[in-house]
């Protein structure tokens, strides 16, 4: 009931501060297991899906975000879980792989799991190459994939920046896609990249923003030059 509470609070001060434009939220499925996969432009990306949506949406975050002392560590452990943050030590690969088998366990529950597949924010406001983690998932699991697509969330929390800015932003959920045809294929590297792209490409029509087919980790702004 308090993690319901916190999330309704949430997303009428979000609607009151933001005033945000949201789009598609019907085709979240009502039910069953469902993975929400969005571009990356703020800290806030997350926590606005999550608050945003009908049904919780799960997202992977840092593990000492729900383990810190004090009234610090309190704050921060009873905000992140009302917004779904599934803690993980990330560790590079051992991290990685134990995020994926995290979030394959999300889903299998029923669940629905959020992923930003760019795997880091984007530098410049485009949308960026994905990751192929995302196509895994899809493909192990056999949920469906919403795409959405954000845009101006990097205003509301610029990079640098710990307080968000009261700026109008875009979220429109997409149709979810499925690909049953490569369900069991996961091992496949060819497979898991053509699923990514697909994805990815109805993420980037859905914020409206340029696609840049590159990983975001290669194109990071130089130093002294802030993304726009």
């Amino acid at each position: 009931m308090l993690r319901s509470s916190l999330r309704a609070i949430l997303a009428a001060l979000m609607r009151i501060l933001f005033r945000p434009r949201i789009s598609g939220t019907e085709n979240i499925p009502q039910s069953g297991p469902c993975i929400i996969a969005a571009n990356h432009l703020s800290f806030s990306d997350h926590v606005f899906i999550s608050i945003a949506t009908k049904r919780p949406v799960c997202f992977i975050g840092k593990a000492e975000r729900l383990t810190g002392t004090g009234l610090k560590g309190l704050v921060s452990k009873v905000f992140f879980s009302a917004v779904g943050i599934v803690p993980v030590e990330r560790d590079g690969g051992p991290g990685g792989v134990a995020a994926l088998e995290q979030a394959r366990g999300v889903i299998e529950e029923g669940r629905v799991f959020g992923i930003h597949p760019e795997g880091t924010r984007s530098p410049d406001g485009r949308v960026h190459r994905g990751r192929t983690g995302v196509g895994w998932l899809a493909m192990a699991t056999g949920a469906p994939v919403v795409p959405c697509g954000l845009a101006g969330t990097e205003k509301v929390q610029p990079l640098g920046s710990l307080l968000p800015r009261p700026v109008r932003f875009d979220m429109h959920f997409g149709a979810p896609m499925r690909f049953p045809g490569q369900v069991g294929s996961e091992r496949d590297p060819r497979l898991r990249r053509s699923v990514t792209d697909q994805i990815m490409r109805q993420v980037q029509e859905l914020s409206g923003l340029e696609y840049a087919d590159r990983y975001a980790s290669k194109d990071k702004a130089p130093a002294g030059r802030t993304a726009h």
